[in-house]
């Protein structure tokens, strides 16, 4: 069995029921929520506060195709949080995120910050069996969590 955080090339497809691979993203997400602090929302339109108990919720995360396969789908779970009065510290809090990460025993891949970025936008990701994912992104105005469930085959 592939270890958490190791970067696998395709490895199959998860047998886990649905409401599990839901379950397991929007635990990812909240998760690094909870570490984080403050408050999140959801993209929806208009947005609404996080709330990975709330069935109404829940049913409205929706699935998307896997590149493997158009049989296969999983679950794409994403959230933000937007600066108040003051701006965030994307370095600090993607090196909080990233500890957490690896105290987990994940390995965790880096995008950015762009040298011409002045918003020091950073993003790390954290790549999970059967095509899973976990990733979080600062800036000095927009934090973002986003997770993808295990692909596994829909009917």
């Amino acid at each position: 069995m592939p270890q958490p955080g190791v970067n696998t090339p395709y490895d199959g497809l998860s047998t886990k029921p649905k409401a599990q691979l839901l379950d397991e993203a929007l635990q990812h997400v909240n998760d690094v929520a909870q570490l984080v602090g403050g408050d999140w929302l959801d993209v929806g339109t208009p947005p609404v506060a996080f709330d990975p108990a709330n069935a109404e919720q829940r049913d409205a995360w929706h699935r998307a195709p896997c590149d493997d396969r158009a049989t296969t789908h999983q679950y794409d779970v994403n959230v933000r949080q937007l600066a108040g009065p003051s701006e965030f510290d994307p370095d600090a809090l993607s090196e909080k995120v990233r500890s957490y990460w690896e105290g987990l025993g994940y390995r965790v891949r880096q995008i950015g910050p762009a040298a011409q970025d002045s918003g020091g936008h950073r993003s790390i990701i954290v790549d999970l069996p059967h095509s899973a994912s976990v990733s979080f992104s600062a800036n000095t105005e927009i934090l973002g969590i986003s997770a993808s469930s295990e692909c596994g085959k829909w009917d």
